[in-house]
């Protein structure tokens, strides 16, 4: 770890000497526990903030960006089955900024932000995790036929919320519906 990040939150000096003074999270980009997918239980996050944090430092080190070009590339890279919000990744545009990592810039209407020679550095020093967090993202966005399957469940998802939104669903109707709904989990869950 370079001497001159500081932690975001004060750490207590033991727990400093003993993580290079990251606290208890495992600094900036966080533990990644083996990966880049967070838990995801009942609407828990599905990447791992410090993992998300190292993906999004090398989407700007490849070019320099915006946030919408940063969420796009992201969509992109999951074939559609993951996007950030705006409320995810913009704060996070900060704290890389605030580490001096990411440089940012009025381009127009839009903020452009842009690595710096830190932020290169610490690619350079972290690029084995970072190669290893992007095979995970190519392995578990994998096209499956001519679809992948984010694209598939996010079909799928616009077709389920459209009619909804229609209304008017009989209760024989709605019924069905929960009746499909449960065979494909069901049948997911068999495979």
């Amino acid at each position: 770890m370079s001497p001159h990040f500081r932690p975001p939150f004060g750490a207590d000096p033991e727990t400093e000497e003993k993580t290079g003074g990251w606290g208890r999270r495992g600094g900036l980009f966080g533990r990644h526990r083996g990966g880049p997918f967070g838990r995801r239980a009942h609407g828990g996050r599905i990447f791992d903030s410090g993992a998300l944090r190292l993906v999004v430092l090398g989407l700007i080190g490849e070019e320099p960006r915006h946030g919408y070009d940063i969420i796009k590339g992201l969509n992109q890279r999951f074939q559609g089955a993951y996007s950030p919000s705006p409320g995810a990744i913009y704060p996070m545009l900060r704290i890389l900024a605030e580490a001096g990592l990411i440089a940012s810039s009025s381009w127009g209407p839009k903020r452009r932000f842009e690595i710096t020679e830190e932020g290169r550095a610490y690619l350079a020093e972290h690029a084995e995790e970072l190669d290893k967090i992007n095979a995970q993202i190519a392995e578990a966005s994998t096209p499956i036929g001519d679809k992948s399957l984010g694209e598939a469940i996010r079909d799928f998802r616009a077709t389920l919320f459209s009619r909804m939104r229609k209304g008017g669903l009989s209760a024989e109707q709605a019924e069905k519906i929960r009746d499909v709904l449960v065979k494909a989990r069901d049948e997911i869950e068999k495979i």
